[in-house]
């Protein structure tokens, strides 16, 4: 197995820092925030080389209040606007070797149907027609990603932060009704912490979907810090033969994660996290 981190835990930090820290602790390599506009492509290629990293994944940016972000909207303009986006986002992997984008099918942030419609037929309406949505969409960017040799790896998300693929179970329905090779699954022990009943069942019945993992604690701090039995986790993944990479996302406390990587007293913990995070997950192998 292969470690990284995603440097949106890290907010505005210069890269060559995070290279530096990914470096000294022994990561593998990174993922990257998936916004292209925000990096240069031949610094990045230069880091990676000096501090002897990869870019391993890139994880698309589609947070709900961004325009042109969301896959499933009603909206057909937005849709397409999202589309194009992680068409974008794929070229991005690609310029940098990435093999792997992770897709949010559904836009962290949003918990209910748009509109949020009161009476339960029309909600119930308005969610079939944003998962029909979302399965159009990513059937697209996989098309598009096939050609360039990209895997797409679905998120799911918890319960706070999307109202529709919350779960495995729910995330490979929903890789079967795109039905593309090159449609698989990520799975994040720190969402799967709220809301699987067991994760490393989930670990086991995902199978060969599973290529990619994220890592973070119950509390999302460092892999090892909360209550995640990352031991019977490691089992699950040992046993369907994982050989993906597992690119951690720890996150200081407090209520926003956005404003939590920022404040300054939290700064120290970059460090911390990252070496106590790898040192951990290392132990279990």
């Amino acid at each position: 197995m292969k470690y990284a981190i995603n440097n949106w835990v890290y907010d505005d930090e210069p890269l060559r820092e995070t290279f530096n820290r990914l470096s000294r602790f022994g990561y593998d390599g990174i993922e990257l925030k998936g916004e292209p506009s925000l990096y240069d492509v031949d610094e990045i290629k230069s880091l990676c080389k000096e501090f002897n990293l990869q870019v391993t994944s890139v994880l698309g940016w589609t947070i709900w209040g961004i325009p042109g972000r969301d896959l499933s909207s009603p909206d057909e303009a937005e849709r397409s606007a999202a589309v194009k986006f992680l068409y974008e986002v794929v070229d991005f992997a690609v310029q940098l070797g990435a093999p792997i984008l992770l897709v949010l099918p559904f836009p962290a942030g949003r918990t209910t149907p748009t509109g949020d419609p009161q009476p339960e037929d029309v909600w119930l309406s308005t969610a079939a027609t944003e998962w029909s949505n979302a399965v159009d969409s990513v059937r697209q960017v996989s098309e598009y990603a096939s050609g360039q040799n990209i895997t797409l790896a679905v998120e799911p998300i918890n319960r706070f932060e999307t109202y529709q693929l919350t779960t495995a179970e729910q995330a490979r329905k929903f890789i079967r009704d795109v039905n593309a090779v090159n449609v698989k699954l990520n799975l994040d022990t720190y969402h799967m912490n709220i809301d699987e009943p067991d994760p490393a069942t989930a670990i086991l019945q995902s199978g060969e979907y599973l290529v990619h993992m994220h890592a973070a604690g119950s509390n999302r701090q460092a892999p090892g810090s909360g209550h995640t039995d990352f031991v019977e986790l490691f089992k699950a993944l040992k046993a369907i033969n994982f050989k993906g990479t597992m690119a951690l996302e720890p996150v200081p406390p407090g209520a926003n994660p956005g404003t939590a990587i920022r404040l300054s007293g939290n700064l120290s913990l970059r460090d911390q996290y990252a070496k106590e995070g790898i040192d951990f997950l290392k132990s279990l192998e």
